[in-house]
């Protein structure tokens, strides 16, 4: 017999300028099509994956039947791009760099709620929106009260028919209807699409009355019982996305990890 041709090396991928992350493919499948977000649907059906920041979250949100997925951006602890990751720290698991989530995101054909969490970033952000091309009605964007007075008018040129979801101004207690009232007039000097988001614990019946003639009212949140958390809140007039969890971060598991991940965040500081 003839020997085997000898296998012909494969050539390493040029690096990417990313993190670690880079070559991460989601196993899952095309989402099906009630998994799907489209801007005719209205927010109280958002079924919304909380946390898909790293691969482990992405992937547990492709396999759930979530039709929005919600990632928190940051700048990367050791280079100056962003990253999802929702703690100022190191967390758990292998974090996704912003273009590598929206790539997959517009993939899954969900929609995708920015959370951003340090507003330096938002050229940034903006930047790879466009790049990646997402579609502006499968887009919302979340940033604190201060950083939507900034940066709102730039999203809404660049994206007029994105979400914005704006939150209360600072405040140490329950969101009032005063409270409300300035984030309404912040929605209508902005104009487009707008959700008014509160914890639930925070959000008054005052408030929501403010609210609803301008935009659809979302809440989250930790409860008990976020069912029923949930049902109440729909009879109060809740009329967007409702995304109550249950009790996070307690058991002493939950410290562990954050003890060590604590420690990794000051060794990279270091070094």
């Amino acid at each position: 017999r003839r020997p085997e041709p000898a296998a012909k090396p494969v050539a390493k991928p040029a690096s990417t300028g990313h993190s670690r992350a880079d070559s991460f493919q989601a196993a899952a499948p095309s989402a099906p099509t009630k998994n799907t977000w489209s801007g005719d649907q209205p927010l109280s059906q958002a079924r919304n994956a909380h946390r898909t920041n790293t691969k482990e979250q992405f992937q547990a949100a492709l396999d759930s039947d979530a039709n929005w997925f919600e990632g928190d951006v940051r700048k990367e602890l050791n280079r100056n791009s962003p990253e999802m990751r929702h703690d100022t720290g190191h967390e758990d698991g292998d974090n996704l760099t912003l273009h590598e989530w929206l790539t997959m995101g517009k993939a899954s054909g969900r929609g995708l709620k920015l959370d951003i969490k340090e507003g330096d970033q938002m050229p940034a952000v903006l930047a790879e929106l466009e790049k990646v091309g997402i579609r502006e009605d499968r887009l919302m964007l979340n940033l604190g009260f201060e950083d939507m007075k900034k940066w709102g008018p730039e999203i809404r040129e660049r994206f007029p028919n994105a979400i914005l979801a704006i939150n209360p101004p600072p405040t140490d207690g329950p969101v009032k209807a005063g409270d409300a009232a300035k984030m309404v007039a912040l929605a209508k000097e902005l104009g487009g699409p707008a959700t008014f988001v509160v914890r639930h614990d925070l959000l008054t019946d005052g408030a929501i009355q403010t609210f609803l003639p301008a935009g659809t009212v979302s809440v989250w949140g930790e409860s008990k019982d976020p069912v029923k958390a949930g049902e109440d809140l729909r009879a109060r007039g809740v009329n967007g996305v409702v995304d109550i969890a249950g009790p996070h971060g307690n058991s002493w598991g939950d410290k562990v990890d954050a003890a060590k991940n604590w420690v990794k965040t000051g060794w990279d500081k270091l070094f």
